[in-house]
């Protein structure tokens, strides 16, 4: 009768010498290491080549401040709007606007426009967003 092989019972083999074969040493060599090896500073094709260090997208000026258009689901409907966006550092600040539909949301649109434009500082642009709520909405 034959014993079943069970995990720990393995019948002895032969152990398995490994044999050295120079072909597979020349395709290695030769695709392989220059690949990894490559100090090429020519970029690749499709490769982008940045020489500035500070990184922006490209909706942002040299001020770091920009009106976006944006939207919110509610009850499977999309709802636009336009808010004013700065950068302090590295961090985001947004200002709420109003809605694309409203033709008083798209006159404090380009009056922000027109201050960003200007040259005016986010300072300043949030301080006349704060006097467009404090007053009701009257430009």
């Amino acid at each position: 009768m034959t014993e079943q092989l069970t995990l720990f019972n393995f019948p002895a083999t032969e152990t398995i010498k490994p044999i050295h074969d120079p072909y597979w040493d020349e395709i290695v060599l030769d695709e392989v290491i220059p690949d990894t090896i490559s100090l090429s500073v020519e970029p690749r094709v499709g490769e982008q080549v940045t020489t500035d260090t500070k990184k922006s997208a490209p909706q942002h000026d040299t001020q770091n401040q920009w009106l976006e258009k944006y939207w919110v689901e509610r009850s499977g409907s999309k709802y636009w709007y336009y808010r004013y966006m700065w950068m302090d550092g590295r961090k985001l600040h947004r200002v709420y606007i109003g809605s694309v539909n409203s033709p008083k949301a798209r006159e404090k649109k380009s009056a922000v426009e027109s201050a960003i434009a200007d040259g005016q500082t986010p300072q300043e642009i949030q301080k006349l967003i704060r006097f467009w709520r404090n007053n009701n909405d009257k430009m």
